[in-house]
């Protein structure tokens, strides 16, 4: 009879050990990470940017490197490509926000336990008239407050007096829109993905009121 019989451990002890595999580090799977979502974002861009006229923003429409730029930041940010679309510019492969979209990046970050409020002081078509935006910490319960932006700073910036400026017409949307940009660049940078604001004063900044 075999030793391997009579002690069945014995031929389980010859047997080779399972080699070792050592764990991926993090920074190789965060690089691998990240080049499955740019692929996604060009196939998604691909597919975005031969959509039919109307089904994306113009400047969008057959645009492959914005569509995947705009795809991009909707993966990361967990969104819709369309919300993307309407308020990021896309200027040589660099992303900026629309002035107008700030409050919803911040409304929608997680950051806050509740929507954002706009804080009015000073009468209304006045130079004293002015804007802050204030939000409540989800961790903290404190709230959190952004700069103040007011008519007599949009004048001594030259924002009011800006060819084709809607300042004058706007005062109470332009003061909201700047506030928020404000807030977002102070406040919680890290919603805007690391894309800059637009800081636009004219119809660009109204086009979808």
């Amino acid at each position: 009879m075999s030793d391997s019989m009579i002690n069945p451990s014995a031929s389980t002890a010859m047997e080779p050990a399972a080699p070792v595999v050592a764990p991926v580090p993090a920074e190789r799977q965060n690089i691998a990470l990240a080049m499955d979502t740019w692929k996604l974002s060009c196939s998604m861009g691909k597919a975005y940017a031969i959509l039919p006229d109307g089904m994306v923003p113009k400047n969008y429409a057959g645009n492959q490197a914005a569509c995947t730029v705009a795809c991009n930041m909707a993966i990361r940010m967990n969104t819709d490509p369309v919300f993307v679309m309407q308020n990021l510019y896309v200027v040589q492969g660099n992303p900026t926000w629309s002035g107008k979209s700030c409050k919803a990046l911040i409304d929608n970050s997680g950051i806050y336990a509740d929507r954002s409020t706009y804080q009015m002081t000073g009468a209304e078509g006045t130079d004293e008239r002015s804007c802050r935006l204030v939000a409540i910490s989800k961790k903290t319960g404190e709230p959190v407050v952004g700069p103040a932006v007011s008519v007599k700073m949009a004048k001594d910036s030259g924002w009011w007096s800006k060819n084709g400026s809607y300042w004058p017409k706007m005062p109470e949307m332009m003061l909201r829109y700047r506030a928020a940009a404000y807030f977002a660049r102070t406040e919680c940078p890290e919603v805007l993905m690391g894309a800059n604001i637009d800081m636009a004063d004219g119809p660009e900044e109204v086009n979808s009121l």
